[in-house]
């Protein structure tokens, strides 16, 4: 049951406090009690019923805040699943195109000589080649339409290129322009699949504005391993700047990675370093190139 409005609460408080002063004055004329003391009851009464309607609209006012959170974040995870949409369309869409480009070429290559007639093998090869040209179209057709479907009517703009690994130096010289100190540390980081790649960056992005919002001109390690399909990514500042006062975010940023991160089957923690001050976001993905 929803809770009522103030409006309503205030309806009642004034309709309580007529009949409380309505029964009181009923009670002084047929009783013969003391004027003073019905006054005195009909106060007591219309303060309780204030002090009821106060708790009310305080709880009422803390429900929607809870509310209004609780559709923000919803909000904030439909259009991070759209936005990974996009990029999985981006992704799939060029994969299924070198497909279609390769089997047509096989196909044209193939067909070279008319004049010799093909083997039943050779023929099984050209309506294989000719079957997956056909499906990797159709499947391409179907993103494309789907895509659509999610985009926003209104939106016009077109799609963006899917962030690679080769973005993370801009990322980085932004921030460090902001003030941060940044060492950036990677191993062999080859073989990471395109779908990793942009949400290892979305997720160094969000790290490094958190630090500097929350600890100022601080030092920050950035870490990027990949070893034996498993992805390590790890942004960890040193904690707050000296007399550095921390400016609040919109507290849903970590929201969507962690969103992005689970999809792909990854696990994020984000909170207190184990040793040390200051605070670490750190993502794994396990087995991603199997």
């Amino acid at each position: 049951m929803a809770a009522p409005s103030s409006s309503a609460i205030a309806k009642r408080l004034v309709v309580a406090v007529g009949a409380a002063a309505a029964l009181g004055a009923v009670a002084m004329v047929v009783l013969g009690l003391n004027p003073w003391m019905t006054a005195v009851v009909i106060l007591v009464v219309a303060l309780g019923m204030a002090a009821w309607a106060l708790v009310e609209v305080r709880n009422e006012r803390a429900r929607l805040r809870t509310e209004v959170h609780d559709l923000e974040v919803s909000a904030l995870l439909l259009a991070e699943r759209i936005r990974v949409a996009r990029e999985v369309h981006d992704l799939v869409s060029h994969g299924l195109g070198m497909i279609t480009v390769r089997a047509s070429s096989a196909l044209h290559l193939a067909r070279q000589d008319p004049g010799t007639s093909p083997t039943e093998r050779e023929h099984a090869l050209f309506e294989a080649l000719t079957d997956i040209e056909r499906t990797s179209r159709e499947a391409t057709t179907g993103l494309r339409r789907t895509i659509q479907a999610l985009r926003d009517p209104d939106e016009t703009a077109a799609l963006q290129p899917v962030e690679s690994l080769e973005a993370l130096p801009a990322v980085i010289a932004q921030s460090e322009a902001a003030g941060l100190a940044v060492t950036y540390r990677h191993g062999d980081i080859s073989g990471i699949p395109a779908s990793v790649q942009a949400t290892i960056v979305a997720l160094v992005r969000e790290g490094l504005a958190n630090a500097a919002r929350h600890a100022g001109p601080t030092d920050v390690h950035l870490s990027l391993d990949h070893d034996q399909g498993v992805v390590t990514v790890s942004v960890q500042d040193a904690g707050p700047f000296p007399s550095w006062r921390a400016r609040a975010g919109s507290g849903h940023g970590l929201i969507g990675i962690r969103e992005r991160v689970a999809a792909l089957g990854g696990t994020l923690h984000a909170g207190p370093r184990d040793s040390g001050s200051g605070y670490e976001v750190r993502a794994v993905f396990g087995e991603v190139g199997a």
